[in-house]
């Protein structure tokens, strides 16, 4: 019950995660359409490039709130497995500070960057222009979804609610 709020984080991050996951087949469907374009035709997809690169922004910084989220992100725990529960408890606690900190100056240039670019109107140069400052923002907001999560890991971490929260989330299956 008290970390409702907090699951409702989790839930969004993992449904933008999926939303990431689309990104991926969209890409992969704009890069055959270029190649066999190429092949076939000698007339590539316009714009595929660009596309690609937009997509792999999507793809990469939405999906990273919802691997966090999701405690699905790469681990060696060589170490951390032999130490006591409470003393993992302390080093999760201190790892989360110490990558919300990091994250976070991350986040606050990124943002600055997003607007500065916005303002501008920036584009690609090339046959075709092609704005980018919508990259910037998804960018920006991918890792500000990061942070919330990180913060919402850190307060269950804290509170020692870690199967609370995690009870009331999709299950993550590392063999599909």
């Amino acid at each position: 019950m008290r970390f409702r709020l907090l699951q409702a984080i989790s839930r969004f991050n993992i449904a933008l995660g999926s939303v990431s996951g689309f990104a991926t087949g969209l890409m992969m469907c704009v890069i055959v359409i270029d190649v066999a374009g190429r092949a076939c035709f000698s007339s590539p997809l316009p714009l595929a490039t660009e596309i690609s690169v937009l997509l792999l922004i999507i793809k990469i910084f939405l999906g990273m709130a919802g691997a966090q989220a999701t405690d699905s992100n790469f681990q060696v725990t060589l170490v951390i497995d032999l130490l006591s529960p409470r003393w993992r408890r302390y080093q999760r606690v201190f790892s989360l500070v110490v990558t919300l900190a990091a994250v976070a100056i991350i986040t606050w240039l990124s943002i600055g960057y997003a607007i500065t670019s916005t303002r501008q109107g920036e584009s690609s140069f090339g046959v075709y222009p092609f704005p980018i400052w919508p990259e910037r923002i998804i960018l920006a907001a991918g890792l500000v979804f990061l942070v919330l999560q990180l913060v919402t890991d850190l307060i269950v971490t804290t509170l020692g609610g870690d199967e609370a929260l995690k009870a009331g989330l999709p299950k993550h299956d590392a063999s599909v």
